[in-house]
């Protein structure tokens, strides 16, 4: 009886410690979601979410944009005109969730490259 105890409380405390223990990250910022998608699932607002947070950076990076030939007014110009259509055309068919950092960051880029923030 006294193992039997012994079990229900071993396995109570290892539910509490994987349920409990994992860092509750808000996606605030692309760094933020790859950090959230190496403990746990991330949603797929989450990667759209953190998609737009690192494509507006790229296009806030005036010597990035100038070594690509373009400037932070017209990589923003373009991202807020592409974004609607790079969304349906990036998102529609992937999963409601990722479990992966390489997930994560395929489809990041792909999307930064749609809008033309990286090019």
């Amino acid at each position: 009886m006294k193992y039997i105890v012994l079990i229900i409380l071993a396995a109570g405390g290892y539910y509490a410690y994987t349920s409990y223990s994992k860092e509750n990250i808000t996606v605030d910022s692309y760094q933020a979601l790859l950090k959230k998608v190496e403990t746990t699932e991330v949603t797929l607002q989450e990667v759209k979410s953190g998609s737009n947070m690192l494509a507006e950076f790229f296009c806030n990076d005036s010597d990035f944009q100038k070594s690509g030939g373009s400037s932070v007014s017209a990589c923003l110009s373009k991202l807020n005109n592409y974004r609607e259509m790079c969304e349906s055309r990036i998102f529609d068919n992937v999963p409601a969730t990722f479990t992966t950092k390489e997930q994560v960051t395929t489809i990041a880029k792909s999307y930064a490259a749609c809008t033309g923030s990286t090019s």
